[in-house]
C-alpha cells in the first residue's frame, strides 16, 4: 500500500502557496487571515477525504476517520510558519497524514482505531507562545505572557482548559517532520527515528561596566562592559563543546548600553542558550561558566528551563521495522529543534521520523527536501499506522 506522492506534493505547493511572497517566502503566522486561509484548505482537504473535521476553542484543526473502536492513533504537526518561511516545516506532517488516510480508503482497509489527524495552531511562538495550540490539547501549562497575549484574540483561558483531550482516548501520537539540520543530508542517511527532543535552558547575562567618554578616557581606565562581556561569550562556546559535543550554544541576542559610538558601554546584557538531550551537561555548563566569570559586576539569571523529553521505544522500533520493510537506511537521533511532540509525548505515546532538509535550511524561503524523501517518508508513516492498528 502506498500514499499518492504527485498529489501530495502538489498540496504541499498549494498550501505553501498561501501566505507565500516573492523574494520573502510563506507568512502564515498563527491567528493572521493567511493562517485562516490555510487552515480552511486542509480543513477541505480532510472533509473531502471522509474525516470529521473540526477546530477547537483554541484554534487546533483535526480530522477523524473513525475506526472499529473509539481508541485513537493521532498523527499531525503544525500548519503556522515563522515569517518568511519554507513550505515543508509541519505541513509535510499534516498534509502526509491526510494522505495517509486517503490511502487507507482507497485500499479498503478497515481499521480498528480511529485515525486522527491534527493541524496544531502556534508551535512557532511568534504570535503567543511556543507550541500553544499542543500544550492546550494536551493540558500543559501555559507561561503567563502566553495568555495575556492569547485574549488580544480572544482566546480565553475556559477556552484553553476546554481544548485539552483526555489522554485515556489515544493509542498514540506519530509525526513525520524535516530535520531543519544537515546531519541526514550530509552522512547521507535518507530517515532520523528521533530518539527525543532536547532539552533547553536560557539565560540572561548582565555585565556592568561604566558610562564614560569615548574620546577623554584613556584605555587603561576604562571599565568597558562590552570588553568584558566577548571573553565570556567566547567562552561559554568553548565551555558547551569540551562538556558534550552534541550540546548546542547560541548567543544570538547582545544589548549594549548606552547604545552611542561615542560612548563607552556601561552595561552590556546577552542571553545564552544550552540545547541537548542531557540536561545534567547544561547545568555542568553553566556551573563551570559561572564559577570562571561571575563577578560582583556579573549577574546570571536562568530564565527558561524546559527537560529533555524521550520518544517511545516500542514505537521507535515500529519506524525501524518500517523502514527496514522499505529497505532504506535509517539512523537514530535527537531533534535540536522544538516541536509538538514536546507536549504530545508527555500526553501519550509518540515518536517522531525525519527526512532530510536540503543543505540544512529550514525556516528559510530556501527550506526544501527532495520529493522522493517525502514520498518515502509518507509511506513509512502510512506503513507505522498500519503495523500499529493491527496491534
Amino acid at each position: 500500500m502506498d500514499i499518492n506522492g504527485d498529489r501530495l506534493l502538489k498540496e504541499l505547493t498549494e498550501l505553501g502557496n498561501i501566505g507565500y511572497k516573492e523574494g520573502v517566502g510563506t507568512s502564515r503566522m498563527a491567528y493572521s487571515e493567511t493562517f485562516n486561509q490555510g487552515r480552511n484548505y486542509v480543513k477541505q482537504l480532510m472533509e473531502s477525504s471522509g474525516m470529521a473535521a473540526r477546530v477547537d476553542e483554541v484554534g487546533n484543526l483535526t480530522g477523524v476517520l473513525k475506526g472499529e473502536t473509539d481508541k485513537i492513533i493521532s498523527i499531525g504537526s503544525h500548519i503556522d510558519t515563522v515569517p518568511g518561511g519554507g513550505i515543508y516545516d509541519g505541513a509535510l506532517g499534516v498534509l502526509a497524514g491526510i494522505e495517509a488516510v486517503r490511502a487507507l480508503k482507497s485500499a479498503g482497509y478497515r481499521s480498528r482505531h480511529s485515525i486522527e489527524v491534527i493541524a496544531f495552531t502556534e508551535e512557532e511562538g511568534n504570535v503567543v507562545g511556543g507550541t500553544f495550540g499542543s500544550k492546550a490539547f494536551t493540558g500543559q501549562p501555559q507561561e503567563p505572557d502566553s495568555l495575556q497575549r492569547a485574549v488580544r484574540y480572544n482566546i480565553t483561558e475556559t477556552d484553553i482548559l476546554n481544548a485539552r483531550r483526555n489522554p485515556e482516548d489515544y493509542r498514540c501520537y506519530l509525526e513525520l517532520h524535516i530535520e531543519q539540520g544537515g546531519r541526514l543530508e550530509q552522512e547521507q542517511i535518507p530517515f532520523g527515528i528521533v530518539q527525543g527532543i532536547v532539552g533547553i535552558a536560557r539565560y540572561r547575562v548582565t555585565v556592568a561596566g561604566k558610562t564614560n567618554h569615548a574620546g577623554s578616557t584613556p584605555m587603561n581606565l576604562r571599565d568597558d562592559a562590552l570588553v568584558k562581556a566577548a571573553p565570556m561569550i567566547t567562552g561559554m562556546m568553548d565551555i558547551a563543546r569540551d562538556i558534550n559535543s552534541d550540546m548546542t550554544c547560541t548567543i544570538g541576542k547582545i544589548r549594549v548600553e548606552p547604545g552611542a559610538v561615542n560612548v563607552i558601554p556601561g552595561l552590556t546584557e546577552f542571553m545564552i542558550e544550552l540545547r541537548c538531550m542531557d540536561t545534567q551537561d547544561i547545568k555542568k555548563a553553566i556551573h563551570k561558566f559561572k564559577s570562571e566569570f561571575q563577578s560582583e559586576d556579573i549577574t546570571i539569571e536562568n530564565f527558561l528551563w524546559q527537560e529533555a523529553t524521550n520518544m517511545d521505544g516500542e514505537l521507535m522500533e515500529v519506524f525501524q521495522k518500517c523502514c527496514l520493510g522499505r529497505k532504506t537506511n535509517f539512523c537514530h537521533m535527537p531533534s535540536g529543534a522544538g516541536h509538538d511532540g514536546i507536549n504530545m509525548a508527555l500526553f501519550t505515546p509518540s515518536a517522531m521520523i525525519f527526512i532530510p532538509s536540503i543543505g540544512g535550511i529550514s525556516h528559510n524561503i530556501r527550506e526544501e527536501s527532495r520529493p522522493e524523501d517525502i514520498i518515502k517518508g509518507s509511506n513509512i508513516l502510512l506503513d507505522a499506522i498500519r503495523m500499529i492498528d493491527r496491534q
